[in-house]
């Protein structure tokens, strides 16, 4: 499994704007491509203006193929285009080890 996160920056008070540009734009394009696993928007508490969106894909390659579509509306610089001012830093990662708690495994089974 290949994990996406991508830190968010937004500019003061704006973090509901970007969740709706997340939730609205983005994860519709997102959640239909080939690999794509889940995604987590995290806000972060103590800093109300910045903001954590963790993908999981199958695999890194299926991430890589979802990029080359060139489609603004699928890429991170989509969200940067309907929000001036957000900065973005995106890293990936192999997951090694992972676990679910029972009550995540029931309501997701």
């Amino acid at each position: 499994m290949y994990a996406q996160v991508t830190q968010l920056q937004v500019p003061m008070n704006k973090i509901g704007e970007l969740r709706h540009i997340i939730d609205s734009q983005y994860l519709p394009v997102v959640r239909n491509r080939p690999g794509f696993l889940a995604a987590y928007l995290l806000e972060q508490i103590d800093d109300p203006d910045s903001a954590q969106l963790v993908q999981f894909w199958d695999s890194q390659a299926d991430v890589e193929n979802f990029h080359r579509t060139g489609l603004l509306e699928s890429s991170v610089q989509g969200i940067a285009a309907h929000m001036p001012g957000v900065q973005i830093k995106r890293q990936g990662y192999m997951v090694r080890v992972a676990v679910r708690g029972t009550a995540l495994a029931e309501t997701a089974g």
